[in-house]
């Protein structure tokens, strides 16, 4: 979430996670920003959803390019901030300062696309895609005379929701009673409360209850969707010698907890069954736990690297009023105004840690984690802090993380992974996993 220039920066911290990135023979990232200066933008599109507005000036694109990033993946919830106008001004900039980005595009067929990069040592390949976005953001097909959507490559979600008897039996009887919803038989035998409440009345949104013998929340992928991006994991198989998939998510099955939701798992998994040698998750601004998959890697939550989204500085009409400003009094707020930006008060979205992926004749055989920081300790202390206004702003750059930061990171990703079957061996601070 770059928003601030890299390049003045020298401090040893900071020198050591460029070095990181530049010695590998391919460097990849996840770009949660829009790049876009005034002339390339029209307005705001989504007007309903408390959260930030990503966009970032047109020459942040060479800042991040320099740091020795080479592949980007674009497709993510702030995607479609600023609209086509934006979402295609994104892309321009990362291509133009030399990145293979992919995850967006003028339409589904291209913004499906794998990304290539050819490298000395072989060609790799990134598909991206996205999960939770709005429907006016996905991209679409070309048809009937029309062109296609712009938009973002998605991976919708189902979601069901387990109950007991006696629950079911008040839903539908909420159903009937207030006339929203219906009872009907599901697939399973099981009966199931589908409920369509009256501001959806316009979408084909419903939430689905199905009995059972507890209580929890089911997620499976789209089924389409799945399909469509399985072409395009296959695709870069057969065309690539290494193949990344990355997947942005922002929707879980509840509260944002520390185990990956069930439709990731089953896309990680179905991705790498398809010819995928990484996964990369993404989305909830934590680490999560790594997996090994077939003997391939699967990080379903890599954690935030540049956190200056508080420094965004082209903050629409919209963000202000999601957070309960005046805007009336709209001429005299800036983008100092507090709160403009959820979740950086939460003690995990400063720490995360660069992964070093060694492979010896196409077989993986060591990962490395290195801890980084960006400014903010898990106590809410800032250590790099920017302005003196009375709202502390952290200076939100990764550098690489002192000994006691490693160890909270490590030991996070250790207690995180073993559940999922893998061994992460914490050696002089960094973190260790051997195939």
């Amino acid at each position: 979430m770059i928003s601030r220039p890299l390049s003045t920066y020298e401090e040893p911290e900071f020198r050591g996670v460029l070095d990181l990135l530049r010695a590998s023979d391919v460097t990849y990232a996840h770009l949660e920003m829009n790049f876009a200066d005034a002339g390339d933008l029209d307005w705001a599109v989504r007007g309903d959803w408390t959260a930030s507005y990503m966009i970032a000036e047109a020459r942040l694109a060479a800042e991040l390019k320099q740091t020795g990033i080479d592949l980007l993946s674009l497709a993510h919830n702030h995607s479609f901030d600023f609209g086509a106008s934006g979402l295609l001004s994104t892309i321009r900039h990362c291509r133009e300062a030399g990145f293979a980005c992919a995850g967006t595009g003028r339409d589904l067929e291209e913004a499906r696309d794998p990304a290539y990069l050819e490298t000395r040592k072989g060609r790799v390949a990134l598909v991206s895609v996205s999960s939770g976005n709005k429907g006016y953001e996905w991209a679409g097909h070309p048809k009937a005379g029309l062109r296609g959507r712009p938009g973002v490559n998605p991976l919708r979600v189902s979601m069901t929701y387990e109950v007991d008897e006696e629950t079911t039996a008040h839903l539908r009887n909420l159903a009937e009673r207030l006339g929203i919803g219906k009872s009907r038989k599901g697939a399973s035998g099981a009966e199931e409360v589908a409920l369509n409440f009256p501001a959806d009345q316009s979408t084909r949104t419903s939430a689905v209850f199905v009995q059972g013998d507890g209580f929890r929340v089911n997620s499976q992928c789209h089924e389409r969707d799945l399909e469509g991006n399985l072409r395009s994991v296959d695709e870069a198989a057969s065309m690539a010698d290494l193949v990344m998939v990355a997947h942005h998510f922002n929707v879980s099955e509840g509260p944002r907890g520390d185990e990956p939701p069930a439709f990731a798992r089953q896309f990680a998994r179905a991705a790498i069954d398809a010819g995928a040698h990484i996964y990369v998750g993404h989305g909830w601004h934590k680490t999560l736990g790594i997996e090994i998959y077939q003997g391939k890697p699967i990080f379903y939550g890599i954690g935030n690297f540049i956190a200056q989204s508080e420094f965004v500085r082209r903050v629409p009409f919209d963000s202000y009023e999601a957070w309960d400003h005046d805007v009336d009094r709209l001429p005299t707020l800036t983008p100092a105004a507090y709160p403009l930006h959820p979740g950086l008060d939460m003690p995990l979205w400063w720490n995360s840690a660069v992964i070093s992926l060694d492979y010896d004749g196409g077989r993986l055989r060591e990962i490395r984690l290195h801890p980084v920081k960006m400014g903010r300790l898990p106590d809410g202390r800032i250590t790099r802090r920017t302005g003196t206004g009375g709202h502390a702003l952290t200076e939100g750059r990764p550098f690489l993380a002192d000994p006691a930061n490693a160890e909270a990171v490590l030991t996070r990703l250790q207690a995180l992974s073993e559940p999922l079957g893998t061994r992460i061996d914490i050696e002089e601070g960094i973190g260790i996993i051997r195939l």
